[in-house]
């Protein structure tokens, strides 16, 4: 969420867009989605998830019982990408009807938010007496995000996060792995993080671990909890991060890089090498991992930071590049670190 010093325009532009999303997204696709994206991506988050099942066999602190429980759920998790199909449609009765109890004025700003909140409450009301649509989308398509659903065990990519320098398919694969297919790890292995492992195949929330791979699971965990919680962020005046309330999201962005990479190996070897990129002196595994941490660079006030330290379920950004790489050996292959420097730590952290 933005912080409340924004830019007017961008204060009206992302009101319009969190209350009509359907309509914005509408719009959006229109504009600037590529219709082939739809099925690339498709196409990536299936071999990502024929890399996490496949990896399940590496795993020693599971058994043989859960890990059968862990593919079932894997292979089930539905996924929604780009936009519903339904908002591109010409005469758009299902599109219209959305909007058909709002009345909005050009001039009347309040007066447009108390109708939005009253038509948002007869909306929601309306929902307790009809049966839940599994269809529905949960979020609109002009969104630079992804999600991961537990109840419906479903992963969600927006049409926003389907573009440079997450994806395209005009840029080489190392990058849309390094992009596009860590987020799709990422999404896919909240499934199977301290909350998520919570829900079974079918969004239910059962128990389908057996007592050895809960208790290993959790030992697991508590490496990661150490390992966060041991850093100090300087913007946020020092204060070290809460290696506890990020457990979830660094157990996503590690299982999401190492899953990510095995799928670009297994695509290598199927389609030979990437032709290399001019003026640039680094291997496509490089660049592999040059887009992962491309795609969480930013900046933050520090007064922001010292608020998001303590509120965040994600790691400062930095923290999400570094800690996931210091627990991945091919990391420290591709870029020669020694074995027991910073980027190369004799101790690693490990889940799925």
């Amino acid at each position: 969420m933005l912080g409340s010093g924004e830019a007017r325009w961008r204060e009206c532009v992302s009101y319009v867009n969190n209350n009509m999303e359907n309509a914005v997204g509408a719009m959006y696709v229109r504009e600037t989605f590529a219709g082939e994206s739809k099925r690339m991506v498709r196409d990536l988050i299936e071999k990502i998830r024929e890399v996490f099942v496949e990896t399940l066999d590496e795993l020693q602190w599971m058994d043989e019982a859960s890990k059968e429980k862990a593919r079932e759920k894997a292979m089930a998790i539905k996924e929604q990408i780009g936009y519903p199909d339904y908002i591109l449609e010409d005469q758009n009765e299902k599109l219209d009807l959305e909007y058909a109890n709002l009345n909005f004025s050009e001039h009347n700003y309040f007066e447009n938010i108390l109708e939005n909140l009253r038509a948002g409450a007869q909306k929601s009301l309306k929902k307790l007496r009809e049966r839940v649509d599994q269809d529905i989308w949960i979020i609109g398509a002009a969104v630079v995000n992804a999600f991961y659903s537990p109840n419906r065990n479903q992963i969600v990519f927006p049409a926003g996060i389907l573009q440079p320098p997450f994806f395209s398919k005009h840029q080489p694969q190392a990058l849309n792995f390094g992009g596009i297919g860590m987020v799709i790890g990422h999404e896919i292995t909240h499934g199977f993080d301290d909350n998520g492992r919570n829900f079974d195949k079918d969004g239910n929330m059962l128990d389908w671990w057996s007592n050895f791979s809960a208790l290993h699971f959790k030992e697991q965990s508590l490496c990661m909890v150490h390992q966060y919680g041991n850093y100090t962020w300087e913007l946020a005046g020092g204060q070290n991060v809460s290696g506890i309330s990020t457990l979830g999201e660094n157990i996503a962005d590690n299982g999401g890089v190492r899953q990510a990479y095995k799928a670009y190996l297994k695509w290598l070897d199927r389609e030979g090498k990437e032709p290399k990129l001019p003026g640039l002196n680094l291997s496509h595994k490089q660049l592999f991992f040059l887009n992962f941490a491309q795609v969480w660079c930013g900046s933050y006030r520090p007064e922001y930071a010292s608020q998001s330290i303590k509120t965040d379920v994600h790691s400062p950004l930095k923290y999400r590049v570094m800690g996931s790489l210091q627990n991945f050996e091919a990391f420290s292959e591709v870029f020669h670190c020694k074995k027991g420097t910073a980027m190369h730590p004799t101790g690693k952290c490990r889940v799925w």
